[in-house]
């Protein structure tokens, strides 16, 4: 490739020479010794030029590392013509004076009809999951002896594996490739699912759970971070709108297909149905997926720069806290439910002072979270997943305990699921012609508010009209929610940054989807618990068997005790809901804080180094 300049570019900013600059750990050579990288020093700001877009060091508090503040200083964009990315870096001289330089990546040529269909079917499948048994919950107690701890782990375990994998698939795919850990990832989704079909008893088919999610975690994570890797930054949007989309669509097909196989064949299609599905996904990536050649390190490398330490006390600070949660359904009180939380709080303490101060990579990077844009994004995904992922999964039962079929339940939350995923298209759409997504966040965050908040207020003699209503209602304010923080937070983003930050956020959703279905869980069954216990002539053998018995409630006699049992049921299905209102309100006001952040990064770079045209130094095939 040769380089070439922008017609108008400033005679100052393309004079400088072609520097040999070292590329990061794990790669050979130079810039300059490899055709697809090459760097090139700019001049820095000229006078009286200002910059286009918001700064990420503008975020940052003053006396902040420099590998803090350059966080989305000059994030990248891509020239339509060539499909190069202009990568900017912040660099420092002995005199002060800061430098550009500008990292330009190609962009591998791919089908992106085939390969999109081909990652979000493989994205769709691992969001599948994290649904489709909402519908089953309550057969799969019942067949395989469950109790509620069991009922909660069985989403929880899938959910906590994919937390568990979502950072080290992110930094593992930048040593050895995205492909090799893509493609491992989609046959242990396929294994995982195998064995969560042929369990015999409760146990076994969470342990599967577990091995289903370290697959669909890799699956999740890979796929985020390729479509950035195929796509430009400026038209990514409309891509990211349609593969995110996919979740939405999983949360509408995944009820009334866990229905449709429970009532129609069986429960364990839920998880068969992953086989022939996937193995396609995983054939049409195998031929069709380009990706730039990977350049792997040593293994000293990998084993001296990995956080070990602090994805360890993460995952066991989890799995801790989460038992305590499943306790708690029980009792707060007792011995095992206090020991599990206060353990589990502070493994994860230990957990952020390792982060803190490790010299290795982290797992969590601290200084996403010194930046208002990056901390306010990130903190507002993790409590949106926490309520999206609950009110999928336990909505189904407030439909279940008014008698509606496992199939049925499906229909009745498609006003959610269906919502979701077409706002969420939406959205993407929009962001492509305003080129914003600050202010779609806000109103988002507000929309979701609202809707959780009407969706507190239904009980056993709510109208089929009002349940609906406020579905659709939240499922407005939560759909856009799935890409816009993922697309800001990018656009924030230098790229040697993108796959570090994309795997951060994917992990607090991940983390909150898996402690949003404990605490949810908890609250239900202890509403439940002390709903039931004051209705007289009313018997259950005990709390486990009474959250997830909810079929048959409706035919309950005498008719008196019959509608405060199901009264007890549809107000412990909603008291969750008050909860999740106000957290979605603390994401509302952490978004209000985020900078606008522009996508056509060029013409920012351009302005900076003088030009009058918006054009940038570019390096042509």
């Amino acid at each position: 490739m040769a380089p070439s300049t922008g017609s108008t570019a400033s005679t100052s900013a393309l004079s400088q020479p072609l520097v040999s600059t070292p590329l990061e750990p794990g790669t050979s050579g130079t810039a300059t010794d490899r055709p697809e990288l090459a760097m090139r020093s700019a001049a820095g700001t000229s006078s009286g030029s200002e910059p286009l877009h918001s700064s990420a060091a503008d975020d940052a508090p003053v006396g902040l590392a420099s590998q803090d503040t350059a966080v989305g200083d000059d994030p990248h964009t891509v020239d339509t013509k060539v499909e190069h990315v202009h990568n900017i870096e912040s660099t420092s001289a002995k005199s002060d004076s800061r430098s550009r330089l500008e990292l330009f990546a190609v962009i591998p040529k791919n089908n992106l009809p085939v390969v999109l269909f081909a990652i979000s079917l493989s994205m769709f499948l691992a969001a599948l999951d994290q649904t489709i048994v909402s519908t089953a919950l309550s057969t799969i107690s019942r067949e395989l002896d469950g109790t509620t701890g069991s009922l909660s782990w069985v989403s929880g375990a899938y959910l906590l594996m994919i937390t568990a994998l979502a950072p080290c698939s992110g930094k593992i795919s930048d040593y050895f490739g995205r492909k090799v850990v893509l493609y491992s990832a989609i046959v242990i989704f396929i294994i995982g699912s195998a064995l969560c079909g042929a369990a015999q008893n409760i146990i076994w088919l969470c342990v599967c759970r577990g091995i289903q999610g370290l697959g669909g975690g890799g699956i999740v994570q890979m796929s985020q971070i390729i479509i950035s890797d195929i796509t430009p930054l400026e038209s990514r949007a409309k891509y990211t709108g349609v593969v995110g989309a996919t979740w939405g669509v999983a949360a509408c097909i995944g009820p009334l297909l866990g229905g449709v196989f429970t009532e129609k064949a069986s429960w364990r299609w839920c998880f068969f149905v992953n086989l022939p599905c996937g193995a396609i996904a995983l054939a049409l990536l195998v031929f069709f997926l380009k990706l730039n050649p990977p350049n792997p390190p040593k293994l000293s490398f990998l084993l001296s720069n990995f956080d070990f330490a602090g994805l360890g006390l993460l995952v066991s600070g989890l799995v801790v806290l989460l038992v305590g949660f499943t306790s708690g359904e029980a009792s707060w009180s007792s011995a095992q439910t206090i020991a599990c939380l206060v353990v589990g709080i502070v493994i994860l303490g230990l957990a952020i002072c390792v982060e803190l101060k490790t010299k290795r990579s982290p797992i969590i990077p601290p200084r996403l979270f010194r930046i208002r844009t990056s901390a306010g994004l990130l903190l507002g995904c993790f409590l949106h997943s926490f309520s999206f992922i609950s009110l999928s999964y336990y909505e189904p039962l407030y439909f279940q305990a008014l008698g509606s079929t496992p199939l049925m339940s499906g229909v009745l939350l498609m006003p959610f699921s269906v919502g979701t995923a077409v706002f969420g298209v939406l959205a993407g759409f929009l962001v492509v012609r305003i080129k914003r997504t600050k202010e779609l966040i806000i109103v988002s965050y507000l929309i979701a508010v609202i809707g959780y908040a009407l969706l507190a207020t239904l009980d056993e003699t709510s109208s089929r009209a009002k349940q609906i209503l406020y579905l659709l209602v939240a499922a407005i304010g939560v759909g856009p929610l799935f890409q816009l923080p993922m697309l800001h937070l990018q656009a924030s983003m230098p790229q040697k940054d993108m796959a570090t930050s994309t795997a951060t956020l994917a992990l607090l959703r991940s983390i909150g989807g898996t402690v949003g279905i404990s605490v949810v869980g908890a609250v239900y069954a202890n509403r439940l618990s002390k709903g039931l216990s004051g209705v007289d002539g009313y018997e259950t053998p005990n709390a486990a068997a009474a959250v997830g018995n909810v079929q048959g409630l409706t035919k309950i006699e005498p008719i008196e005790v019959r509608q405060q049992v199901l009264h007890a049921y549809a107000r412990a299905l909603s008291f969750p809901w008050i909860i999740c209102a106000p957290l979605l309100g603390v994401a509302f006001l952490a978004s209000l804080i985020i900078k606008h952040y522009t996508f056509k990064r060029g013409a920012t770079v351009a302005a900076r180094e003088g030009a009058t045209d918006g054009t940038v130094t570019t390096n042509e095939e």
